[in-house]
């Protein structure tokens, strides 16, 4: 009797561990390359991975960021949300205003940098549903004035259904493919697209390779017990303290928005501190 082909566990690509993993591999990497040019106009050639590892300050709640590149004085900062919400955009915030703002300093002169964030949201935009990319720079409305250095890119993964391959819908394509649930409609979405096929048989091999199974499964443990905590009311004082955390976390944006010059009525709008509670922190 032939022995059944054991089914392979399905990885998604919302993943922060398959997203780490495949970005750091040349053979996948072109995939996202590709994704973050269609929808940013991003060109990452030349970019390389910087310290993925890098804390956003932090220290009650030890957050690491997901990918960082860099190039010359460029930063770009990636990052994969499944679980969208105003505190994990807050957060990913946090990483972009902590880098721009703390300034690689040469000798007594402090040197800018570009800093952009790219979010890949499992969502859709709240105000346009059909929105798949959404660009938002620092501008100072009363003298539109834009802060060049700082830009975040918005990608909703949740903006495309239904789409298959059909020879010239391949930015679409790629798109729809993150929130497959399962490799049979990776493929199906794929519908022969040599690229796109090769990222399916990539994860394919993921699945089989038992260090990486090990990540995938606590990072989904991971999910589950904040989820499970939250639901029951509590999370090592999630609730009680999760009004403080954002709090904090908007402050420590406005300080380091403040440590780059941007007016302060910008600063409000990107924080929403108000007046007084900003310039407490400067005096």
């Amino acid at each position: 009797m032939q022995k059944e082909e054991k089914k392979k566990e399905f990885f998604t690509l919302l993943s922060d561990t398959t997203f780490k993993r495949m970005f750091k591999d040349e053979d996948s990497r072109f995939f996202y390359e590709k994704v973050i040019k269609y929808y940013s106009k991003l060109d990452l050639e030349g970019y390389e991975l910087y310290d993925n590892e890098i804390n956003s300050g932090n220290i009650a709640r030890d957050y690491r960021l997901d990918i960082l590149l860099k190039k010359n004085r460029d930063f770009i900062i990636i990052e994969m949300n499944k679980d969208v919400s105003e505190r994990v955009l807050i957060k990913n915030r946090m990483y972009l205003f902590s880098i721009a703002g703390g300034g690689l300093v040469e000798g007594e002169d402090f040197k800018k940098m570009r800093t952009i964030l790219i979010n890949f949201n499992n969502s859709k935009y709240k105000n346009d549903k059909e929105a798949i990319s959404v660009g938002y720079d620092l501008i100072n409305e009363k003298y539109n004035d834009v802060i060049d250095e700082i830009k975040i890119y918005d990608i909703y993964l949740a903006s495309l259904e239904n789409v298959r391959y059909n020879g010239s819908n391949e930015k679409e394509t790629y798109l729809a493919m993150f929130r497959a649930e399962s490799f049979e409609e990776m493929r199906d979405i794929a519908n022969g697209n040599e690229e796109a096929l090769k990222v399916v048989e990539e994860l394919e091999r993921l699945s089989e390779n038992d260090e990486f199974r090990v990540l995938y499964d606590a990072e989904k443990m991971r999910r589950k017990e904040i989820n499970s905590a939250r639901l029951d009311g509590y999370d090592d004082g999630y609730d009680a303290g999760k009004e403080a955390g954002v709090k904090a976390e908007k402050i420590e944006i406005a300080k380091n928005l403040l440590n780059i010059g941007t007016p302060k009525e910008d600063i409000i709008k990107v924080t929403g501190l108000s007046i007084e509670e900003l310039e407490n922190l400067t005096n």
